[in-house]
């Protein structure tokens, strides 16, 4: 089983979240992360997955299409981030089929706009997700939320401090690769506790 032998950070619960990034070349094989994602998933009982999505908008015949640049998985303790190349290649067919699983569930905000652009632009489709703004819209009685960011919807569920996300945020362009890592652990550990407290 693949070891995730990137940083580790603390979250402001004393949480760990172990990181992997990977640059996706036609030789890598990282199927053995993606097992590891999935066994995480299964010892913590709960099949979530929380997951973002990245875009390069490219121009094809003057007309702009949206390429898959990168993916971040986000478990209870994983965090694993697949910066992906510019030509389809075949292991890319592994991804392919992670994202189609029944096991996996993704789980995130204001999502369904890249479930479109993953099915239109991949052919990959996405059979179990929950989009937990409309889901603590509901569970909340606000419909206000359902339109909230990550961390703001984490504020209003969870009351915890956002502040070593928000200072790496103001300083995106100077961050550096483990900054970045630690700002997707973070993220990642935001929306799968709010998606936690609303399953209670």
């Amino acid at each position: 089983m693949a070891n995730f032998d990137g940083p580790g950070f603390s979250m402001v619960d004393e949480s760990w979240i172990q990181t992997k990034a990977i640059d996706i070349e036609p030789s890598t094989d990282f199927s053995p992360y993606l097992s590891r994602i999935l066994e995480d998933c299964v010892w913590n009982g709960n099949r979530a997955i929380v997951f973002d999505v990245y875009w390069d908008v490219e121009s094809v015949n003057t007309k702009s299409e949206r390429r898959l640049s990168s993916v971040k998985l986000s478990t209870k303790n994983l965090c694993l981030f697949l910066r992906l190349p510019n030509q389809f290649s075949d292991n890319l067919k592994d991804l392919y089929r992670f994202f189609a699983s029944k096991f996996v569930t993704f789980v995130g905000v204001q999502i369904e706009e890249d479930l479109v652009l993953l099915k239109e632009n991949h052919g990959i489709v996405i059979r179990s997700y929950l989009e937990i703004g409309k889901l603590a819209a509901v569970a909340r009685g606000t419909p206000i939320v359902e339109f909230l960011g990550a961390r703001e919807l984490a504020h209003k569920i969870l009351s915890c401090d956002t502040s070593r996300l928000d200072s790496i945020q103001s300083k995106w362009d100077e961050a550096g690769g483990d900054d970045r890592l630690e700002a997707a652990a973070i993220e990642g550990w935001l929306i799968y506790n709010v998606y936690d407290q609303l399953q209670q």
